[in-house]
């Protein structure tokens, strides 16, 4: 398993948006994409219908991705989030 840090809370729009489908176009079997940000990203919300994820929000998001048929990632994330 190899998660992907990727921390948009300090850049101005679009750039969250435009790091988060970088990572996905790149996201491979056995990654998990950590998406860490100050608000909720209703944009990119829609673009996950084809990955797993998880969604923490409290003072701040997080979001944990993977391939939707990655079985272990998919584990991983709900142990890492205490599901």
């Amino acid at each position: 398993m190899n998660i992907i840090e990727l921390d948009v809370r300090d850049l101005p729009s679009p750039e969250p948006m435009q790091a988060a489908l970088s990572a996905l176009v790149k996201l491979k079997e056995g990654d998990i994409i950590h998406f860490h940000h100050r608000i909720k990203p209703d944009m990119l919300l829609p673009r996950l219908n084809n990955y797993f994820y998880e969604m923490i929000e409290d003072d701040e998001v997080h979001i944990y991705i993977c391939k939707k048929d990655d079985a272990l990632c998919q584990q991983s994330i709900k142990e890492l989030i205490g599901n």
